[in-house]
Parts: C-alpha cells; structure tokens; sequence
C-alpha cells in the first residue's frame, strides 16, 4: 500500500504544472530578464527598483535566491510572497527611500512541488564544499554523484557569471561594500555558501529559516502525509562541519540568522544552536533570532525581512 501511495505522489509530481501568471508589483519598477548562463542554463531575473534613486557608490545590491517568490503571490506556486514591493510601500511612507537594487534569481523549482524540481533545486543551493566533510558512505556518495555535476554550480553561475553581468548592466564594481546575498530554507543555506567562499564579494547574508538539516528520500515522498521531517544526520554534521572550517574567512562581515518553531522550522533548533556556537566562538558580527508561532513561510519572511533590512539601512 505505502508503495501504492509513493508512486501515486510521484507521479502527480511530475505532472504538476504551473499556471504562468504575468508579474504585477504593487510599488516600484521591475524588468525580466531571461539571462542565458553557460552553468546552469537560462534563468530569468527579476531586477527590482523601489524609486529612482542614481546608482551610485551607496547604491546596495541584494542578490535573493527563489527570485520568483519575492513581490507577487498570484504567479506563485503556494500564494505566498515575500512582499517586498508592499515593504518598501511602507518604508516610502515613513521617508525611507532606500538607494537598493534588488536581483531576484529564479530557482530551479518551476513547479512548487515538483519532485524533480525540488530535487534540482536543492542541488543547485547545497555548497559543494561540504560534500568532502561527509563520511564516506551512500550519503555521500550520492552527493557526490548527483551534486557535483556541472550544472548544479551555482555559485560559479553567482560569481562567474550573474556578478559580472551587474557590473556591465549598472556600471559599477560589485564587491563587499555594496552588496549582500538573501535566502531562505536552502536558499539560506545558497547564500551563507556564497558569503564564506568569496568574502571579498558579499558584505552581509541574510539567512532565513536556514534548512541546515537535509532531508531523506523517504521523508521527503511521504512529506505530505506525515507534515514534519527529522532530517538526515550525515548532512547536518557535514554543513555544521563546513561552516567551522569556512567561518575563519568572516571579518567585519555581517550574517543574519531566523528560524520558527511550526512545521518543518521547528526542526532546525539544534543545528543552529550549534552554528551560533561556532559564530560565538570566532566573535563573529552575526544575529540568530527566534520567532514563536511561526512557520516555513514567505508570509513569514516577509516581516522578519522588513526588521532585517531596517537594521541595515542607514539612511
């Protein structure tokens, strides 16, 4: 019966196919661009503006992974958003025009719940450099098989190719001063990945609901019924590993941290205490905060953004 039952959410899966929905934001400008990468094939970005303000060396730039989640709930797959166009509404109201430029990369995950989609996706955003502090084993193993192919890069596709194409596209150098890199669950995971391999690039990471705790084939199929994962301790242990090891490349830089304590954030408390451990122990510029009631939702984020960005901000 349960093989009945796995086949049947694969197979639904599969067929799941989004409704394209033409992007609306409520406040600011925006263009798409389909920007054609050699790692990781094409990819649309979102190039999002809250005013007019002349770029400039306190221009900030805000590099967000799962770009299509970011601005319009409609053309997404759950209906949920992180609501930036409303938050810099608000901010607007209240005489803060922040000089931003916000790049939302696209994921993988064209689907929402696609199996595969979610598979690439995930991927795509696990660090590489982890893989080697694994055990060796299947885990392992199958990272290594999977995970190391080329068009999961997608940090090369950050540095190598997207950071290049900014530069040209607004006519300024990109580097730790000016710009930070924004994600949550593995998007989180993406952009803490991009802050300790090239220091030099990114001045801040913002990492919500950080998914440090992988998850196993099984959980992952039967997901919908069972509502809630325990993880795969293999992956863990190697990420907490990475972040030891990478940690001494931070300085001055800035890391935020979040979590829930509903559905699948309630599993990460263990993992984070012992990253925010580690960033204790390196007296390490970081904030790692906890939020009751809340859950693995943009809604979610979305405010936990909002108090993030005003930190930042010094208008």
């Amino acid at each position: 019966m349960l093989k009945h039952i796995l086949w049947l959410f694969l197979i639904t899966s599969l067929l799941k196919t989004p409704q394209l929905i033409a992007l609306e934001v409520t406040f600011g400008s925006f263009k798409v661009i389909n920007f054609e990468s050699e790692v990781i094939g094409d990819r649309e970005l979102i190039i999002y503006r809250p005013n007019e303000s002349q770029i400039s060396d306190d221009t900030k730039f805000l590099i967000f992974q799962d770009g299509q989640m970011l601005f319009d709930a409609k053309a997404t797959w759950n209906n949920e958003e992180w609501e930036l166009d409303e938050t810099f509404s608000d901010l607007s109201e209240i005489g803060i025009e922040p000089n931003v430029v916000i790049i939302g990369v696209k994921s993988a995950n064209k689907s929402g719940k696609g199996f595969f989609d979610n598979t690439n996706r995930y991927l795509e955003y696990f660090p590489k450099q982890a893989i080697s502090q694994m055990k060796p084993g299947f885990v392992r193993f199958g990272y290594k098989r999977m995970g190391e192919k080329t068009h999961y890069n997608y940090l090369d596709f950050l540095t190598g190719e997207l950071i290049p194409f900014l530069q040209t596209e607004f006519g300024i150098r990109l580097n730790r001063e000016n710009m930070g890199i924004i994600g949550a669950s593995m998007g989180a995971i993406a952009a803490l990945n991009a802050i300790l391999e090239h220091p030099e690039l990114f001045g801040f990471a913002g990492c919500f609901s950080t998914h440090w705790i992988g998850i196993k084939p099984l959980e992952y199929l039967t997901l919908p019924f069972r509502k809630k994962i325990q993880g795969d301790q293999t992956t863990i242990d190697s990420l907490i590993s990475y972040v030891k090891a990478r940690s001494k490349n931070l300085d001055s830089h800035y890391i935020y941290f979040d979590r829930g304590t509903e559905g699948l954030d309630s599993a990460y408390e263990g993992a984070q205490d012992q990253i925010d451990l580690i960033f204790e122990s390196e007296r390490l510029d970081y904030k790692s905060l906890v939020f009751e009631g809340e859950g693995h939702y943009e809604r979610f984020w979305a405010k936990r953004f909002k108090s993030f960005f005003l930190d930042l901000y010094s208008p």
